[in-house]
């Protein structure tokens, strides 16, 4: 039995729910408050955060690595490519979602200031261009994920900012380009499957809990 720390709304945490229930892992989730994490701290990483997962008496931590654990751990489904050059490229988006979409996203989040929002808006926009026109290049109907016919960790990388991407609509008045076909169509497929649908809130639930922490006053 698998034993997930996490916070409510957490992308992070998101990710590895997704995982554990794609591998039909046994588990549970052990919710702490954020107001209170300093009281949980012996539960956190040693960077005071989640997820965390437990297995075995031992600790693992970050969303990624924790991921790539269990690919490890419960090898079946696999959920990265068995080609070394495939999954390797796998594991550069992976590093992109990481290392640039995700911090653009919450950079202009949390932006207070409209005026210094400009520049941030054009990083984001940016990201989704290189995402339709690189990385989903070759999605179709047959080959519907990131890296092909087959859902992988790239996939559950990503997902769970654009579950939560009314809050940059609604509140930083950015939205995904009607021409990014490509992308809506790996969001649409995504949407499709089961393990999503298991985890996924509506629309509104975000758009009201993104509101009460960045809506502008």
């Amino acid at each position: 039995m698998f034993e997930l720390i996490v916070f409510e709304n957490c992308p992070f945490c998101h990710r590895c729910q997704l995982v554990l229930l794609e591998k039909g892992a046994a588990f549970r989730t052990v919710q702490i408050e954020r107001s209170k994490k300093q009281d949980s701290k012996h539960l956190l990483s040693p960077y005071v955060r989640v997820p965390v997962l437990w297995h075995d008496g031992r600790p693992v931590y970050e969303s990624s690595i924790i991921n790539e654990y269990l690919e490890e751990i419960v090898p079946t489904p696999a959920l990265l490519p068995q080609d070394a050059g495939r999954k390797a490229l796998a594991r550069f988006w992976i590093d992109f979602c990481n290392t640039r979409f995700m911090p653009a996203y919450f950079n202009l989040l949390k932006e207070r200031n409209p005026e210094r929002r400009a520049p941030l808006k054009a990083d984001l926009m940016g990201h989704l261009e290189f995402i339709e026109t690189g990385a989903l290049v070759n999605v179709s109907e047959a080959e519907p994920y990131w890296m092909g016919q087959d859902v992988t960790l790239v996939d559950y990388a990503f997902y769970p900012f654009f579950e939560r991407f009314a809050s940059v609509e609604t509140y930083r008045d950015i939205t995904i380009p009607a021409d990014h076909q490509r992308l809506r169509g790996w969001l649409n497929s995504m949407h499709g499957l089961e393990v999503v649908g298991r985890l996924a809130r509506p629309r509104d639930y975000y758009v009201e809990y993104f509101g009460r922490i960045y809506a502008d006053q």
